[in-house]
């Protein structure tokens, strides 16, 4: 007994496993089975049955698979309507393959559809009257051949292929195609009536309640007036059905927000009234019953089928890109990633290696091979030298200018004085490559150093602001719940630093000014990290009142600027070059650079620096970087004397900070009241040494600071440097003092020496907004420098 419950529980497995892999086959074979048998019944206008056939088209040319329960499915139909009609259908089915001979195959098959329809009527016609076929027979055949060509375009429009039928998105032109047939076959079920439910009129009312749950008053009403269109046609009678049914689907739809209930009240309703309205519509107790049945079957109806239904309707195309932009940005974020650990690599492989292993220093007093064969060696480089290592120490150390008298006093000294001159200037060949080569290193690890900077930053850009998929605005909106700021509307107009601009609409009842000041103003910049201020508030009437506030990037500093610049004989040209420009509203670039001496070619060299430091910080290029490859295109030059000074400041005006980079420039001085603070220059010119490094210097500054920057020209070699800065702090303190009338006391005052002379002097004043509740009080300022 235990075997035999064995087998037979593993005989229900078996069929549940085969229904389970074979679910798609047999949900089709028994819905073409079902569609042919109510289909092939269909009577319109009393006389035409025009469905069989169709049907058939679409089973053999695109599912042949279900042929036979399409065929079984249709016959038995037919058999409903007598033994005429299932010979006519036989015949049908029997010339339709003629379509697929190569005469008939051009022809579209929904019209040989109606040619085989309209062929086979008229023959069992005239054999039927006896040639004489009276003129309403005619119709019924011209009636039957045209709705079959149009049930074929609609049928092969709403069974797409098998692949296309499981997975393709529902359109409406398939959707409409869907009602229509279903509308029709629910005529071919005009007979199935249990007590008081009709189940074609049951299915109606339910498929109005679902098209009104899953699209709302449109697609409710569509369907409604298709349905009701379709059964008041077929049963040539009562089309003031179709008002009923209109109003069904409208009241259904329109009731959709309120839930399920609310739609069945409100599809009862119409009957109702309907009932009162006119008496000989047939609203009788089965249309009741059947509309209750209904309303009780929509009740249990899963809400998962609603929302699938209303997915594949009406889909959300927001999420869908949402999707497809997520895998773009996890693609692309594991692309820039693997990029970015390969140019930490490649950084940290080069910056291991950027001093050389063996240093000059070590290889000065080294002998050199000439010496160690020569039989003076001693008397050279022994305990009692006759001089030659201090010579080639001195050789080392001074310009090519100034070595020919050393190489005479190595002639008196040395036995090769030739051979010596040679490996020096090979030694300082090389040395010079070899500093070359590892600056270039390091030339090569800024620059990736900086690529995987920007790369770090798209990175965190697009995960920031894609894949989290949260915009600007809502970031903001979240932010105004949290603080229970009230506001109609939040936009997000620009977003680059420095010009960011942000508009609020809010309530007119609530206190804008006060708001705005404590409230928004500190939420913008906890997001964006970048101060702002309000720059416009307007009343506005429509659409609704409001007031429209207008926040943008605020710059809290002005910096004003005066420039002198000469030259030492009055010429056009000077070997000083300048240049003051922003690089966005909020930050402001300021360049010097003297190159060396006072001619055309010290004018060409510090305008080519300026232009080139220029040019690569308005690309965005780091500072540090601009100020290595600069010197190091500097150092390739073939005349090794050239060298300029750079003196580069970047002044922040929205969080007040000053950064100065210095190669070789004179010190910049910022004055605050009686304070003078000094950034000095540790680092060698453009072009003078093969070795460079740079490091940069950050002062803050505030409201009412002074700052100078100034070339070599301006100091005179008679003071010492320390006397003349006390000098510049006194006289720095005169509010009117600008950079000429500047100059002009150094003059009178010191004897400054004859070279070019250039001075940018930059006063710094606090920028206070105009519609501020605020301002500053005198007390509050005097604080603020007792503090400091």
């Amino acid at each position: 007994m235990y075997e035999q419950d064995r087998q037979k529980g593993v005989g229900w497995r078996r069929v549940l496993q085969y229904i389970q892999l074979r679910k798609v086959s047999i949900l089709c074979a028994l819905t073409f089975f079902i569609l042919a048998f109510f289909l092939a019944q269909v009577v319109l206008f009393e006389a035409s049955v025009p469905f069989f056939l169709p049907i058939l088209a679409l089973v053999s040319i695109r599912f042949p698979r279900f042929l036979l329960w399409t065929l079984g499915g249709a016959f038995l139909g037919s058999i409903t309507l007598g033994f005429g009609q299932v010979v006519i259908h036989a015949i049908q089915a029997i010339f339709f393959p003629l379509h697929g001979k190569k005469i008939f195959r051009k022809i579209p098959i929904s019209l040989f559809v109606f040619l085989d329809v309209i062929c086979i009527q008229i023959i069992w016609q005239l054999i039927s009257y006896g040639g004489e076929i009276p003129g309403f027979v005619w119709m019924a055949i011209a009636y039957e051949g045209i709705l079959s060509l149009f049930m074929t375009i609609f049928l092969f429009q709403l069974f797409p292929p098998l692949p296309e039928l499981i997975h393709k998105q529902w359109t409406m032109e398939r959707l409409g195609a869907g009602l229509l047939v279903g509308a029709l076959v629910l005529t071919g079920m005009s007979s199935f009536i249990f007590g008081y439910v009709s189940i074609p009129l049951m299915l109606v009312q339910l498929v109005i309640a679902f098209s009104a749950a899953v699209g709302g008053v449109q697609l409710a009403t569509v369907v409604a007036v298709l349905s009701g269109t379709i059964l008041s046609i077929s049963k040539l009678s009562f089309s003031g059905m179709i008002a009923v049914y209109a109003v069904t689907g409208f009241l259904a739809g329109l009731h959709k927000p309120f839930g399920r209930l609310w739609q069945a009240f409100s599809m009862l309703g119409a009957t109702f009234f309907f009932i009162l309205y006119d008496s000989t519509l047939p609203l009788d107790s089965v249309y009741i019953g059947s509309l209750v049945a209904a309303s009780l079957v929509f009740f249990v109806i899963p809400s998962s089928w609603i929302k699938y239904s209303k997915e594949q309707l009406f889909p959300d195309t927001s999420k869908l890109l949402l999707r497809r932009q997520k895998w773009m940005t996890e693609k692309v974020n594991h692309q820039l990633q693997e990029f970015h650990h390969f140019v930490d690599f490649i950084t940290r492989f080069i910056s291991e290696r950027f001093e050389p292993k063996v240093s000059v220093e070590k290889e000065q007093h080294v002998p050199f091979s000439i010496c160690q064969s020569c039989y003076q060696f001693d008397r050279c480089w022994g305990e009692r030298s006759n001089g030659i290592p201090s010579l080639i120490e001195q050789w080392q150390s001074q310009p090519s200018k100034s070595r020919t008298i050393i190489e005479k006093n190595i002639q008196y000294k040395c036995l090769k004085p030739v051979q010596i001159v040679k490996e020096l200037t090979e030694r300082e060949a090389k040395g010079q490559l070899n500093n070359q080569l590892q600056h270039g290193k390091k030339m090569l690890a800024f620059k990736l150093r900086d690529m995987g900077n920007h790369m770090s930053n798209i990175i965190s850009e697009l995960e920031e602001n894609i894949t989290l998929y949260t915009s600007h605005e809502e970031e903001v909106k979240q932010k105004f719940a949290q603080c229970s700021i009230p506001f109609f509307q939040v936009d997000v107009l620009e977003v680059a630093v420095g010009k960011m601009e942000v508009v609020c609409c809010l309530p007119i009842e609530s206190k804008v000014k006060m708001v705005g000041e404590r409230l928004i103003l500190p939420i913008l910049y906890d997001l964006w990290k970048e101060p702002f201020e309000i720059t416009s508030m307007k009343e506005m009437h429509h659409p609704y009142e409001h007031i429209q506030m207008t926040c943008k990037s605020s710059v809290r500093f002005h910096v004003s600027h005066d420039v002198y610049t000469s030259s030492i004989r009055n010429t056009i040209y000077s070997g000083d070059a300048y240049a003051v420009f922003p690089l966005h509203p909020g930050l402001m670039a300021v360049i010097l650079s003297d190159g060396m001496g006072n001619n055309v070619e010290a004018h060409r060299e510090s305008r080519r620096v300026m232009q080139f430091m220029r040019e690569c910080l308005n690309k965005k290029m780091d500072p540090e970087t601009t100020m290595h490859t600069l010197h190091y295109m500097m150092s390739l030059q073939d005349d090794t004397d050239s060298y300029a000074t750079v003196d580069l400041a970047l002044i922040d005006m929205q969080k007040g900070e000053l950064w100065s980079w210095k190669a070789g420039s004179m010190s910049t001085y910022l004055i605050r009241g009686n304070d003078m603070r000094k950034i000095e220059s540790q680092h060698v010119p453009f072009g003078f040494l093969p070795t460079f490094s740079i490091e940069a210097r950050k002062i803050d500054i505030k409201d009412g600071d002074s700052i100078l920057m100034l070339s070599d020209g301006v100091f005179s070699s008679d003071v010492s440097i320390e006397k003349q800065e006390l000098y510049y702090r006194e006289i720095l303190q005169n509010p009117s003092m600008n950079a000429e009338r500047f100059v002009k006391l150094l003059e009178e005052k010191y004897s400054l020496p004859g070279d070019d002379r250039t001075v940018i002097f930059m006063k710094v004043s606090h920028i206070i907004p105009n519609w501020s509740i605020f301002s500053p009080r005198q007390t509050a300022k005097n604080e603020e420098k007792m503090v400091q």
